[in-house]
């Protein structure tokens, strides 16, 4: 059986000043559906007020299921949602798909998927000129072909600015899976971490950080993989650190770094011994650290390393 639920939910607002907001609660259940569609909708107001909406699906045991929220992504500029939640959850579905989008600030997306088959797809976008102290959570298990997109900064003529930002992703024994997180804008102090656990082969991590400045990049891929790769860009920043790191057993490996036009970056790779291939790029700057180690050792993990106040670390 199919179903199709939309909910909208609008807040007014007079000229200078706003009417009491409220915060909306939203929740689909659907089970044991073929081709399920959950859509929900809450409206934003202008930015100052304070909403606290609740968006929350959940699917289970179904085919072809596809969730989706959007909290205040209408085509006012300045439509925003404050302290908004957005909860997907997707089990023992086929080819299940999760979307969330929000113009956003203070708000909480996460998506998780387990026990899922035949293609997972999870897609996070934060879009407003003016995204702030959001939180992005994705976990995926056991999907192989599967697809995990955060996205921060889409913005309305490309004008962002985007700080104190917190993107996670986590895929647990996949095999040709995919991790691609990205934040454009005037970024800074954000956090990108992407881990794709044990086994798997051919999974591929990708993050990307435009214009910034105090950014942290992390990229895991845990023991007896073959043939993962790990790509992390920063350009124009300065002081944002990318550290990438293969665990011992990871065969055919392969990381990429590259920094450029920026002030004090630092970069940091580890990886076993199993023909696998490191290269960081750092152009245009000052200051700007890199560390390598193949074979990884002393205390092994992601090894790497400086500290003492100098930064880069990891074990």
């Amino acid at each position: 059986m199919n179903k199709l639920i939309l909910l909208t939910t609008s807040a007014l607002v007079a000229f200078g000043a706003s009417f009491p907001a409220f915060a909306d609660s939203a929740t689909i259940t659907q089970t044991n559906e073929t081709n399920g569609t959950a859509n929900q909708h809450q409206g934003g107001i202008v930015i100052g007020v304070t909403l606290d909406d609740t968006a929350t699906i959940v699917q289970a045991n179904g085919n072809g299921d596809v969730a989706t929220q959007e909290q205040a992504r209408l085509s006012f500029f300045n439509d925003a949602e404050l302290l908004g939640t957005e909860t997907i959850t997707q089990t023992g579905n086929t080819g299940a798909v999760a979307r969330q989008e929000q113009n956003a600030e203070f708000d909480t997306q996460t998506i998780t998927q387990t026990g899922t088959t035949g293609t997972t797809t999870a897609l996070q976008t934060l879009n407003s000129a003016d995204s702030s102290s959001n939180v992005q959570t994705s976990a995926q298990s056991a999907d192989n072909a599967s697809t995990v997109n955060q996205t921060i900064g889409v913005a309305v003529s490309n004008l962002a600015i985007e700080s104190n930002n917190t993107q996670t992703a986590t895929q647990n024994g996949q095999t040709n899976s995919s991790i691609t997180q990205t934040i454009d804008g005037a970024s800074s102090n954000n956090t990108q971490i992407a881990t794709q656990n044990a086994v798997g082969s051919s999974n591929t991590q990708m993050a990307s950080i435009i214009n910034g400045s105090n950014n942290y990049i992390e990229q895991f891929q845990g023991g007896g993989a073959v043939s993962d790769s790990q790509t992390a860009s920063v350009s124009a920043s300065s002081n944002d650190r990318a550290l990438q790191y293969q665990a011992a057993g990871v065969m055919g490996g392969s990381q990429t770094i590259t920094q450029s036009g920026g002030m004090n970056n630092q970069a940091g790779q580890g990886q076993g011994n199993g023909g696998n291939v490191a290269s960081i790029t750092q152009t245009g700057g000052s200051g700007n650290v890199a560390i390598q180690n193949q074979g990884l050792q002393p205390g092994n993990a992601g090894y790497m390393f400086v500290n003492g106040g100098g930064v880069v670390v990891h074990n």
